[in-house]
C-alpha cells in the first residue's frame, strides 16, 4: 500500500495573534494577589541579566488557581453591603453564626453561597460544600466553610478552599 508524502495547503496563512486566540478558548486571567503584603521582586534588566536591586511592592499579581482562591475567600469573608461600589457583593453569613446548625440553616447558607458563586464566579463550579462549627473556637461561635471547586477551563483543576466566618 502506497502512502502520500505531499501536503497541499489552501488559503492564506494565519497571523500568530489570531492563531494564539484560536488555540486558547479561555483567556489567562491576571488579578491582584490577596492579602496585600509587601513583597520583593527582582527586576530583569535584559534577557540575559537580572538586576540585583530588589524593589518592594504591595501589589502582587496572581493567576489561575491562586487568583480564584483569593477571590473566593474575599467573597466569603465580605459581608453584603460592605463594598462601596458593589453593595450586592458578598455573603450575609454573620447572621448565621449564632443560629443552630440544622438542615434549614444549612440550606439557607448553601443557597446564599451557590447563588453568589454563580453570579460572580462563572468560571468555577462547586463540587462539594460543607459548613461546620469551628472546633478550634471554644468560646466564640465561628463557622468553618469548606468548598471543593473545579475551574471550568482547559485545566479543569480541582482545589479546596477553607474560610472562617464570625
Amino acid at each position: 500500500m502506497a502512502t502520500t508524502t505531499s501536503i497541499t495547503k489552501y488559503g492564506v496563512p494565519v497571523g500568530s495573534s489570531i492563531e494564539r486566540g484560536i488555540r486558547s478558548k479561555y483567556k489567562r486571567r491576571v488579578g491582584l494577589a490577596y492579602p496585600l503584603v509587601q513583597t520583593r521582586n527582582t527586576v530583569v534588566t535584559s534577557i540575559l541579566q537580572k538586576s540585583n536591586v530588589a524593589h518592594a511592592t504591595y501589589f502582587g499579581n496572581a493567576t489561575g488557581q491562586e487568583l480564584l482562591k483569593n477571590n473566593l475567600q474575599q467573597l466569603i469573608k465580605t459581608e453584603k453591603g460592605e463594598r462601596v461600589m458593589l453593595p450586592d457583593y458578598g455573603l450575609a453569613l454573620k447572621k448565621y453564626v449564632f443560629e443552630p446548625l440544622d438542615e434549614t440553616t444549612y440550606e439557607l447558607l448553601k443557597e446564599d453561597i451557590l447563588t453568589n458563586m454563580r453570579k460572580y464566579f462563572s468560571i468555577a463550579k462547586v463540587i462539594k460544600l460543607s459548613v461546620l462549627a469551628d472546633p478550634a473556637s471554644v468560646d466564640s461561635n465561628q463557622l468553618l466553610i469548606n468548598l471543593t471547586v473545579q475551574i471550568l477551563d482547559e485545566s479543569l483543576d480541582v482545589f479546596d478552599i477553607e474560610a472562617k466566618v464570625g
